[in-house]
């Protein structure tokens, strides 16, 4: 899948599980990477059918990653396990074709939906998402949204334009 790319790259850049990275501060900081062991098979098959086909393979590579952690202060990205993943639905009560992919700076729900007319999934990111404001729901899929978070070192590039 082309745009795993970018999250493939990025495991090719660390040292030492660690990469420097420039803020848009423009500060620099040495921000921590850890990714889990691979899914098992019948994990996977536990996932909904509508799961994007990018974030099974990613789940196939790493069940579940820590990104862009500060050492001190933590922080970061937490991409969820398939366990996770199963937990959180029901922890977030996630309506139909709703799946948790995990959680950002200050707790923010990073949740992929799969679209039934569109048949494509957009990501929703926001603070405790009712999944009824349309506002938390991104214009992009998974790929695209994994492929912008890690070009942009994990700053929320979401929050730019709105």
């Amino acid at each position: 899948m082309k745009k795993m790319k970018a999250f493939d790259t990025l495991k090719k850049r660390l040292s030492q599980g660690k990469l420097l990275v420039q803020r848009e501060d423009g500060y620099l900081e040495e921000e921590m990477f850890r990714f889990y062991v691979p899914a098992r098979n019948q994990d996977l098959e536990r996932l909904p059918s509508y799961t994007p086909a990018e974030l099974i393979l990613l789940l196939s590579k790493h069940n579940g990653a820590d990104l862009f952690e500060h050492p001190i202060n933590g922080g970061g990205t937490h991409l969820f396990s398939v366990n996770e993943m199963i937990e959180h639905i029901d922890l977030w009560e996630c309506p139909e074709y709703f799946i948790p992919i995990g959680t950002g700076m200050d707790g923010l729900w990073i949740v992929c939906q799969y679209d039934t007319e569109t048949k494509e999934n957009y990501m929703w990111i926001g603070d405790f998402l009712n999944f009824e404001d349309d506002f938390d729901r991104l214009p992009i899929d998974f790929s695209t949204w994994l492929e912008r978070f890690i070009i942009c070192q994990g700053c929320s590039f979401w929050e730019w334009d709105r």
